[in-house]
């Protein structure tokens, strides 16, 4: 039977949870502010007030009311009448549930510990939304989210440790979970990079390239191949080199030097470094290519720091093995394609909650199935 605060009498306590559904469902409206304009490198402050995503006009507070608003409107904007994304309201909606839940099923001394731990997954499912749509993870959202699992841990110690009781083991147990989630990812996607991220080709005769914008996206072909920026610059270490190369609008000693791509730049046999931007498009021909590319994206260590600091150095081995199964299912109900990138830190996200919930009685399941 679950344990209940003196201080709430039965009646109370059966609208606790209600009441931070509520103001979850208001914070993940403030979320839906944060995952639209930051990928735009927009402020989150200015300007103040919410406006269309179709026609820019501001949206006045009784037309803005979380969940209900966009079922009243049946999902279209009223000054508009362009359809709003279903995202909006699924993000209010499970911002509600998880801060609902977790007043239900974490019992902590005092309420505000509650408060910050509803408000580490709010970090959570922003972070959750941003990769899973734009497949970026933004830093100072986990630093924001390792801070509040830092003071949650060190006020319920249990939370990062279960056998854990005083603040100065909670201090320890959300440290070490830290630590642990940046080495374990940043070595996981170093040794990632050197066992499938590099890849060569070598051509029987030359290959005519070509590098052009499509959409929002830049495309280089070579024969046959097509590569796509989106999905091979997803870190700092990514590059692509065409091997005996030329160009058709410039011409290059012998015929025999090597071309160097980064994200935005060309990087020529003498070291000068032309911006993509200078160039409509690009094309000659080429004997061979090689390309590096990140088989976890850097993002995902911020992601792990922050589970760390709430759940501690279990959780986060809890949440990659998790997740991982987690991201192989989703690969197949998606039937997502082979090299095609797929963000991890959902699932990471999403197994973090389960740990969070669920994570004490799934431990001692585990013990008792093995005999322990």
């Amino acid at each position: 039977m679950r344990a209940m605060p003196e201080c709430c009498s039965p009646d109370a306590f059966s609208l606790f949870p209600w009441a931070f559904a509520l103001i979850g469902a208001c914070i993940g409206s403030f979320l839906n502010v944060v995952v639209y304009r930051i990928p735009k490198g927009m402020s989150v402050c200015s300007p103040g007030r919410s406006f269309c995503p179709s026609c820019g006009r501001s949206i006045p507070w009784y037309l803005n009311v979380p969940i209900v608003s966009w079922l009243c409107l049946r999902g279209k904007s009223a000054c508009c009448g362009q359809p709003i994304s279903p995202r909006y309201v699924l993000v209010e909606l499970a911002c509600g549930l998880l801060f609902g839940f977790a007043a239900w099923e974490l019992d902590f001394e005092p309420v505000w510990v509650q408060a910050i731990v509803c408000l580490w997954m709010a970090c959570m499912l922003g972070m959750l939304v941003m990769d899973a749509r734009d497949m970026i993870v933004y830093p100072p959202l986990s630093v924001v989210g390792i801070f509040l699992g830092f003071v949650a841990a060190v006020s319920a110690p249990e939370l990062a440790d279960p056998d854990a009781f005083s603040p100065l083991q909670g201090v320890m147990c959300s440290v070490s979970g830290i630590v642990v989630g940046f080495l374990l990812f940043r070595l996981i996607a170093l040794a990632g990079r050197l066992a499938f991220g590099r890849r060569r080709e070598r051509f029987l005769s030359p290959q005519p390239w070509q590098l052009r914008q499509e959409g929002e996206d830049i495309v280089m072909t070579i024969g046959q191949r097509r590569i796509s920026w989106a999905q091979l610059f997803t870190g700092a270490h990514c590059s692509l080199s065409l091997e005996k190369a030329m160009i058709d609008s410039c011409s290059l000693p012998d015929g025999v030097s090597t071309l160097r791509f980064t994200e935005d730049s060309l990087i020529l046999p003498d070291g000068v470094r032309r911006s993509l931007e200078e160039f409509d498009s690009l094309s000659g021909s080429c004997e061979a290519y090689s390309m590096e590319r990140e088989a976890m994206g850097s993002g995902d260590a911020w992601i792990a720091m922050a589970i760390g600091a709430l759940c501690g150095w279990q959780g986060v081995l809890f949440s990659l093995v998790g997740g991982s199964f987690i991201s192989l299912f989703l690969a197949l109900v998606l039937r997502v394609r082979r090299g095609a990138p797929m963000p991890f830190g959902p699932a990471l996200i999403f197994a973090a909650w389960v740990w969070l919930f669920f994570g004490q009685q799934l431990l001692v399941s585990y013990l008792d199935l093995i005999g322990a």
